[in-house]
This record gives C-alpha cells, structure tokens and sequence, in this order.
C-alpha cells in the first residue's frame, strides 16, 4: 500500500482533528481540575449571596423601604434615590484589612471558564481569549471572528445550564446593547440607595468577611484553571503541529499519534512534504499519553454499553 504524503491542505485537516482530539475527545486532569473549580464556584457563589449578601444588604437597605422610596421616584430623573447592583463594598469591623469591593458580575474571561464544555460543544474555542491574554499577541487571523462567535452563544449555553442568570450577569459586566431586565438576574440583584459602592461600605464580622474571602478564590480559582487547562491542551497542540509541519508521509505522524487514521481520513493526495520530524522524549511521552487516555476512555464506555443492554464482559 502506497504511503500518504502530506500536503498543506492535509496538513491544515491533521491539525485541526488534532486540537478537536486534545480539547473534546481526550481528558485530562486540567479538565477534572476545571470541573471542580465550576462546582465550587456556584456552591460559593449561592452560600455567600445567601448568607452574607442577601441578610447584610436587607439589614442596612431594607426591600420594604427601598420599594417605598423607588415607588415616589422619578423615573426619568437622573439623581433617582435607588439603584439595582450586583457590586457590594463591605468592612470588616473585627481586623484592619481595608474595605474590599465583591462583585457578581461575570467577565468573560470567567463566563469562558464556567461554559468551557458548552462553548466547546458548540464548535467554539472556548480557550481564544486566554490564548491571546497569555501570548500579548494575535496570530491568529480569525481571532475577533472566533469571538464574536464564542460570544453569541453565551445566552443559549447559560439558558441550556439552567443558569440564566449567567448570561444577565455577563451583559451587566460590559457594554453591550442587549442590556438585561431586572428579573433576569434571578437573585443576584438588590436594590439600594443610589451614588457610589464605596459610599454605600457596609460592616461586617470576621466570619462574614471570611465567607466573601472565599467568593474572591473561588472566583481567581476558577480563572487559573482555565488558564491552566488551556497550557496544557496547547502545549499537546503545539507539540503534535511540529511533528505534522516537519512529517512528509502520515506514518512519520503516525508514530506519536498512533490513532491519526481513526480520527481523520487523509487517503487522497499525492504532495511533497518537508523535513524529518524531531520530537523530545517529553513530548513523546505526552502524545502517548493522549492515546492511552483515548483508548481508555472507548474501553470504558464499551463496557457501559453492553452492561446497560443486560452482558456481562467476559474477560
């Protein structure tokens, strides 16, 4: 059987299964790292709203005064007495740490984060933004036209979560056209006195300001392991493009992705290629590593196929 030489277009195709393989079809432990860092943002997102936010906010701007107040203003004037927010400014009365701004809202950069397997699954790059954080540059030509696509779905994966909310609270933390109503916000809004957070700086106990300290990591957690999962898919990436760039026949790539032909049909062609493929022990290491998780995985949900049709696997 002839071998396949590789050119451009096949080239473009290898690269493209390739990051479709490392980000949607090979799991990873940045990926069970990122998962945890989800859970635990929602579970201290809720606990904290619920028990600081909400009770504090209630104690120092009561919703039965604030509704009395917001009844009697005037709609069109632009000193109106209330104001709706997601942004609390709280000091603690038991320590000297200064007074510390909490925010609800969502920045993209976490959006991207809580969404990541969504926007994934709906053939975005959920990773884009961090890619050019991280690199201080665009090489990418089709950077803004990824976003823009990334950023359209933020409603549709937020909605299909069960987490409306989310979408609300991205659009608030931007300019952005599709500006949200208050009941889009579920909870995670309040009503106080109109001017500035700081002006608004409520006190608290040791123990309230310890609960919003977690708010804060869960939030910075949740943003690193991201950034975390996206090194190391692209540091796979970039490993496997080398060997695809530098390979003139598919078995040259064939040797660290020992699965290519399963993944992606290149049986048609006949260009010249380039230069030998030279690949670090680690990187080796790493690609196998990705098949290995690969065959794994196709394993295990063997077995859970026929076991939920009623067979036993004998071994």
């Amino acid at each position: 059987m002839d071998k396949v030489r590789l050119n451009a277009q096949k080239r473009q195709a290898l690269k493209k299964t390739w990051a479709d393989t490392v980000y949607n079809k090979t799991p990873m432990q940045v990926d069970d790292d990122l998962k945890s860092a989800i859970n635990g943002f929602y579970e201290t997102r809720d606990y904290v709203w619920d028990g600081v936010i909400s009770p504090m906010v209630e104690q120092f701007y009561p919703t039965a005064d604030m509704q009395v107040i917001k009844k009697y203003e005037r709609s069109d004037d632009y000193r109106s007495m209330t104001t709706t927010d997601h942004c609390f400014v709280f000091k603690n009365i038991e320590s000297d740490d200064r007074e510390q701004r909490y925010n609800f809202e969502l920045t993209n950069d976490m959006f991207n984060a809580l969404y990541h397997y969504e926007l994934q699954a709906k053939g975005n790059q959920a990773t884009i933004e961090v890619e050019y954080n991280q690199t201080k540059r665009n090489e990418n030509p089709h950077y803004h036209e990824k976003c823009n696509a990334l950023h359209s779905d933020y409603k549709a994966v937020a909605q299909l979560n069960g987490h409306n909310e989310d979408s609300a609270l991205n659009r608030a933390s931007g300019y952005h056209s599709d500006k949200p109503s208050e009941s889009d916000f579920g909870k995670f809004i309040k009503t106080v006195i109109s001017g500035g957070c700081h002006s608004r700086a409520m006190a608290c106990s040791d123990e309230q300001w310890t609960m919003l300290r977690h708010f804060e990591r869960a939030k910075s957690l949740l943003i690193t392991s991201h950034i975390e999962l996206w090194k190391a898919k692209n540091n796979l990436i970039q490993g496997m493009n080398s060997v695809i760039d530098q390979a003139k026949f598919l078995d040259e790539v064939k040797e660290y992705w020992t699965d290519v032909e399963s993944c992606v049909d290149l049986s048609t062609g006949n260009a010249i290629g380039s230069e030998v493929v030279i690949v670090s022990d680690d990187m080796k290491d790493l690609l196998q590593q990705t098949v290995n998780i690969r065959q794994a995985n196709k394993t295990t949900e063997s077995v859970g196929v026929v076991q939920s049709k009623g067979f036993a696997m004998v071994n």
